[in-house]
């Protein structure tokens, strides 16, 4: 049996990926309604921007399943926002801490939970956190998107390091699915150039098909977490598969 933990399933290649894993018993965590024709195992709903409750709601989701030993569990950090799209010189202190909240200390959060509910399950465990080329390379206007997706790779790079301790290793490694067709890349497209000079570029790809789908995103990040190769990597690139 495998249990996947999908954050941000309400739409998106969160929600495409409730499809690539209909199989398994899914537990799906968003803020939202979420519609879906496949069954799901658990439901939750939770604000990311509310820090207080999914601090105290994150032990409830770990503990909503009992995996028997030779079980398989995933975690999909998928959830995230882009939203500030300003200049540094016009970001206001809410929207900055807010892109952090969703991007990452809500899945800093979920690491912590699975960790601690998972570390002595003897079957494979493995956290997959979805980020972007955003990490690696800046574009202006995207000043918190770019950092908190850096942040967020890194504190999956720290954990991977102190995993090496446990006698069951949880192996955590970051997913970039390149540039998806989704309602992130609508409200991407709507951005005033002034805010993001990057506008015309992004307006471009839907204009020339350059966009994936999400459902194919969605089938290569389940090839990712579930290839024998997992352990051995920190980062994943859908340019690698595709």
């Amino acid at each position: 049996m495998r249990y996947v933990f999908i954050t941000g399933t309400s739409r998106g290649l969160g929600n495409a990926l409730l499809e690539m894993f209909q199989e398994d018993r899914i537990i799906s965590i968003s803020r939202s309604e979420v519609e879906t024709d496949y069954p799901l195992h658990k439901i939750f709903h939770i604000d990311f921007l509310d820090e207080g409750r999914l601090e105290q709601s994150v032990d409830e989701i770990f503990s909503s399943i009992d995996p028997e030993s030779g079980d398989e569990i995933f975690l999909i950090n998928n959830a995230g926002i882009v939203d500030p799209v300003k200049s540094v010189a016009n970001i206001d202190a809410e929207s900055f801490l807010n892109n952090y909240k969703v991007n990452v200390l809500a899945p800093a959060l979920f690491m912590k939970g699975f960790v601690n509910h998972f570390k002595d399950h003897q079957g494979a465990k493995r956290i997959l956190t979805v980020s972007s080329g955003a990490a690696l390379n800046p574009i202006e206007g995207w000043a918190a998107y770019c950092s908190s997706k850096a942040a967020v790779n890194m504190v999956s790079d720290v954990l991977r390091l102190e995993m090496d301790r446990l006698k069951y290793p949880i192996f955590s490694a970051t997913f970039r699915p390149g540039v998806i067709d989704t309602d992130m890349q609508e409200e991407i497209r709507a951005s005033e150039e002034e805010d993001f000079p990057d506008v015309a570029r992004f307006q471009k790809y839907k204009e020339t098909n350059k966009l994936y789908n999400k459902k194919t995103v969605a089938y290569v990040l389940k090839r990712v977490i579930t290839s024998d190769n997992f352990a051995f990597s920190e980062s994943f690139s859908i340019s690698d598969f595709l």
